[in-house]
């Protein structure tokens, strides 16, 4: 259960960051270097959702530590998007709301089954 729902959050944050490139969210965040800034960004955060699977399965041990991470990436989009910088006009299309509510709901049990199982 917590491989599937590790996959499943860290899924959730890679469909939103193919919907962040297609809302042009280095304009939106006013990053630096526009796209390429926005793609080296992603870099170590494709990185470490991959390294995450490889340590949870090669070290059980690290599971609780991986969970609390990727499940606390889960809220990012919610409070960058919701509550920080909360434009209309972005990420509020029905599938825009499944995906950010989905990564919260899927982070919250990725750290719960993390601790106790």
């Amino acid at each position: 259960m917590f491989v599937f729902l590790y996959i499943l959050t860290v899924t959730l944050l890679i469909l939103h960051e193919i919907e962040s490139a297609y809302e042009k969210e280095w304009e939106i965040l006013k990053l630096p270097r526009k796209i390429t800034g926005f793609l080296l960004l992603h870099i170590p955060m494709l990185f470490l959702f991959f390294y995450g699977l490889y340590c949870i399965i090669q070290y059980p041990q690290t599971k609780i530590i991986i969970s609390i991470l990727i499940g606390i990436a889960g809220f990012i989009p919610f409070l960058i998007h919701k509550i920080i910088v909360n434009k209309e006009e972005y990420f509020n299309k029905p599938i825009s709301n499944l995906i950010i509510y989905g990564n919260i709901i899927s982070g919250v049990l990725l750290i719960i089954t993390g601790i106790f199982t």
